[in-house]
């Protein structure tokens, strides 16, 4: 994470692009919200990694080769990413969605033998019916959700059951 850290303090970033906690990795910092997950595995991640293992596509050395195809595999998913949460989407771009996600989940159980497919990898195979049905992502998507849920994860519980109510009072 360190290549990813130095990487994200020397290069400039449009404006419009969701800004990372500055240590991502570091319990300190925080968790990440969905949009710095999205800028960061999207902006970042991509950068750094092809920095470091775009160049081993050619390698004779497994150890580099496997850093190479790890590479072009996270590469698929963050295409995914791009094209499900587009500003605009056509049949196209969602039929493109669908081909990189399959391509990612695919290449996956071929990098990591014994992998298992989860349960939210299982559900964005069918995120391309959601785009046709419903159009672009950031119409329907739950913003004031997903910053609700932010709060939610920032009070303390100590994990007793009952006692979430009194504890949402007291702190608010």
């Amino acid at each position: 994470l360190k290549e990813v850290r130095d990487d994200m303090k020397r290069r400039p970033m449009p404006s419009y692009v969701g800004r990372p906690p500055s240590h991502p990795g570091e319990a300190a910092w925080g968790k990440f919200t969905a949009d710095q997950w999205k800028s960061f595995c999207t902006q970042h991640l991509p950068f750094t990694l092809t920095r470091l293992w775009g160049h081993f596509g050619n390698s004779q050395h497994p150890a580099e080769r496997r850093k190479y195809d790890m590479l072009q595999n996270f590469l698929h998913l963050v295409s995914a990413v791009i094209l499900a949460t587009a500003k605009t989407v056509t049949p196209a771009s969602i039929t493109e969605y669908e081909l990189e996600m399959h391509t990612y989940l695919s290449g996956l159980l071929q990098l990591y033998p014994g992998a298992q497919i989860e349960s939210y990898q299982h559900m964005a195979m069918h995120f391309g019916d959601l785009l046709r049905r419903w159009g672009p992502v950031h119409s329907w998507r739950c913003f004031a959700f997903e910053r609700y849920n932010g709060v939610l994860q920032q009070l303390k519980t100590n994990k007793k059951f009952g006692e979430c109510l009194s504890t949402v009072a007291i702190s608010h």
